[in-house]
């Protein structure tokens, strides 16, 4: 069963504004406290969605998360799109939407459980 999005108090929304900020300045970003929120809603998304590579870089000690979002900016823009498309369409309709070429690694396994779910794959 795939997890449900718990952000508390950050909306997907307010994650897509803020990586579309960092996206556009990226290394002049200026980071303030009151957005560590949005910045522990985007690991939550991260873990949500598998990313482990992301995660690893999330984890490494002395590293401020915000090089990490820098870092992973364009991938961390599609997982907040993927997860505004699951909650307004149900992740299963939009896993089944794509193009199985388009799918990351979790997605794939997520399909694969569906099929699987279905009595269409054993």
């Amino acid at each position: 069963m795939p997890q449900t999005l718990k952000l508390e108090n950050t909306s997907l929304e307010e994650i897509q504004a803020f990586l579309a900020k960092i996206g556009e300045s990226n290394e002049s970003t200026e980071y303030s406290a009151d957005q560590e929120h949005i910045v522990n809603a985007i690991i939550e998304l991260a873990r949500i969605k598998g990313r482990t590579a992301i995660l690893e870089e999330f984890e490494t000690p002395y590293l401020h998360p915000m090089i990490t979002i820098q870092k992973w900016v364009d991938e961390l823009k599609h997982i907040a799109d993927e997860a505004v498309k699951d909650t307004r369409y149900g992740s299963r309709h939009a896993l089944f939407s794509k193009k199985i070429v388009d799918m990351s690694g979790y997605d794939v396994t997520e399909f694969l459980r569906y099929l699987k779910q279905d009595g269409l794959l054993k």
